[in-house]
């Protein structure tokens, strides 16, 4: 069903976009084979949603969109691999200033980054962090409705309306909410059965500057241990801070346990990704954003509570920001690091700790597509495009070229390459709103980044 919409009314740099492209006609490899797999292919049974997020305003307080596109419909015919033309599916619209609204919460502004909680066997909640507010909202996978809001503003006295990222522990007790501003990470008690949300603590991470060795701790992503013991923060000016996350009640405090410093861990420090039940892979790639080195970080968290050098990977291509996995027909799990400045992806073997290859996004259709989260179901490799007029971190590359939606891509079965043809672009052009480049040309407002993959149980 998609609903009807009423609509009212960062860092970066400037350079010429000659994305790398290749005709439609032609591809990397043989397409996606069916025994493909990917690191989260759901339980047996599942189906999946694809929710991914618009940030630009829908309402003067802010707003945006959400959309959410059924992965069957994506796939149909029944038995078919992918649906003939999976761009004229349509996703369900959900205006979030109208939602926030109706759940009697703050209309937040810059709905930044989607995560699911952790229930078992599939998620019941997703959790949206709003960069430009300070909230944070909390959906009912079910329903579609926030049904828990919580601001983050003056929290412990140092909270701020940049709330990036808003990650849930494994053990669902607890959300930890990264704010860049105000140097801290807050901490959220989490009762997901009875949708209670209630902040409790805050750490200050400003004390750590020396240990960094750098001017202030900006906090931009994490990610946790299995066992929701730690949090692995990356770092706006480089570094990781290793953070002990406590009680979920915030009886017992979050400390910091361990800092890996920004000559160590250099570049601007960006997302965080479980590879097993051991190891946590960061991303540092803003740095590609200044002209400066891209990395893939790989930590051995298994022997806490000593804290051993990590897996350093330097990566080809500007500005690494989505990484996902694709295991091959043989259960061999290979890296893709989506380079968005660039419009490259890198596929990297963990056994040897090398970029085997890079390969290029660019298309005919879509010249500049700015590549930026990346989550995995199946076959299928998910991405955000950004839009025309960025809104958030790499605010001026602009080009009227971009196509704002999420693209599809077909992974081969030995991962190590994929196609994208034009049908496989899922554009998200609700947003009726115009902005007006710096060279006076008007463009669509619509900006994705948030992107998530919600597991459901088939029906």
């Amino acid at each position: 069903m998609r609903r009807q919409l009423v609509l009212a009314g960062t860092i970066g740099f400037t350079l010429g976009l000659a994305a790398c492209s290749i005709p439609e006609s032609m591809s990397y490899g043989t397409p996606a084979q069916a025994e493909t797999t990917t690191a989260a292919p759901g339980p047996p049974g599942s189906n999946y949603e694809v929710w991914a997020l618009d940030q630009a305003d829908t309402h003067a307080d802010g707003g945006g969109l959400l959309y959410i596109w059924s992965g069957p419909a994506l796939r149909a015919p029944a038995g078919a691999q992918q649906a003939a033309d999976p761009a004229a599916v349509a996703p369900e619209v959900y205006d979030l200033a109208d939602a926030a609204i109706a759940a009697g919460c703050p209309v937040a502004k810059r709905p930044h980054m989607s995560l699911v909680n952790h229930g078992q066997p599939y998620p019941t909640h997703v959790i949206v962090a709003n960069v430009a507010s300070g909230d944070i909202h909390f959906f009912d996978v079910e329903t579609r409705d926030i049904v828990g809001c919580v601001n983050v503003v003056d929290a412990g006295g140092i909270g701020t309306v940049q709330a990036h990222a808003a990650f849930a522990t494994p053990d669902n007790s607890m959300v930890i909410v990264a704010d860049m501003a105000g140097n801290a990470l807050h901490k959220i008690a989490t009762d997901y059965d009875n949708n209670q949300f209630e902040l409790v603590e805050t750490l200050n991470l400003r004390p750590y500057a020396d240990q960094v060795g750098t001017e202030s701790v900006v906090p931009i992503c994490h990610n946790f241990t299995a066992d929701s013991q730690h949090a692995y923060v990356t770092l706006a000016g480089g570094g990781v801070a290793v953070v002990g996350t406590g009680s979920g009640d915030g009886s017992t405090p979050m400390t910091v346990d361990h800092i890996y410093p920004a000559d160590q861990v250099p570049g601007i420090g960006c997302g965080a990704f479980p590879l097993d039940d051991e190891d946590i892979m960061l991303t540092n790639g803003e740095s590609g954003a200044q002209g400066g080195d891209d990395f893939l970080f790989v930590f051995d968290t298994s022997q806490r509570p000593t804290f051993p050098d990590p897996v350093t990977i330097e990566l080809p291509g500007d500005d690494t920001h989505g990484s996902e996995i694709c295991r091959d027909q043989d259960g061999k799990p290979w890296v893709w690091t989506f380079m968005r400045v660039s419009n490259d992806v890198n596929i990297i073997d963990l056994e040897t700790n090398e970029v085997v290859s890079t390969l290029p996004m660019g298309r005919p259709f879509s010249p500049d597509p700015k590549p930026d989260l990346a989550w995995a179901a199946n076959n299928k490799m998910y991405v955000s495009l950004r839009g025309p007029k960025p809104l958030t971190a790499i605010g001026s590359l602009q080009n009227p070229e971009r196509t704002p939606g999420v693209a599809i891509l077909d992974m081969a079965a030995d991962c190590q390459s994929f196609e994208w043809p034009e049908r496989n672009l899922l554009p998200m052009e609700d947003n009726p709103n115009r902005v007006t480049l710096d060279d006076g040309r008007e463009v669509s407002a619509s900006d994705p980044h948030g992107l998530e993959i919600v597991w459901r149980p088939a029906r």
